[in-house]
């Protein structure tokens, strides 16, 4: 009995840390639409390949995204919003080719520019 109280305060403890933890990040989250649009071209055992376009101010839903090849087919910056606060940006160049290792926690990616990125990514699975 003691254990199973042990943990359940645990748990308890731990979802009011994630949840006094982020509002700030959700709430800037919030003012951007989520509409970015992706269309699959491949779904096989070993990738996930397809291409993912923002229009200016939107973002994509948050995920931890696997390792990933990604290209640029229309330039652009995106700003990199991480649960903790925490922000970087990623310039895509037309052509350009890029590697990510796999994220460590869930993001989201926004457009912040006036014109609208777009890039072929292959998950790796």
């Amino acid at each position: 009995m003691m254990r199973s109280t042990g943990w359940m305060v645990g748990l308890m403890i731990s979802a009011i840390g994630a949840a006094t933890a982020t509002p700030a990040v959700g709430q800037e989250v919030a003012k951007h639409a989520v509409t970015t649009t992706t269309k699959m071209l491949v779904d096989n055992p070993r990738v996930l390949a397809g291409e993912t376009s923002w229009a200016p101010g939107t973002q994509n839903s948050n995920v931890a995204r696997p390792a990933r090849v990604v290209r640029g087919l229309v330039g652009g910056t995106l700003t990199v919003i991480y649960a903790d606060g925490r922000t970087e940006k990623r310039t895509f160049e037309t052509g350009g080719v890029y590697y990510f290792e796999p994220d460590t926690v869930p993001n989201y990616l926004r457009n912040d520019g006036t014109s609208e990125v777009k890039v072929y990514f292959v998950f790796l699975k």
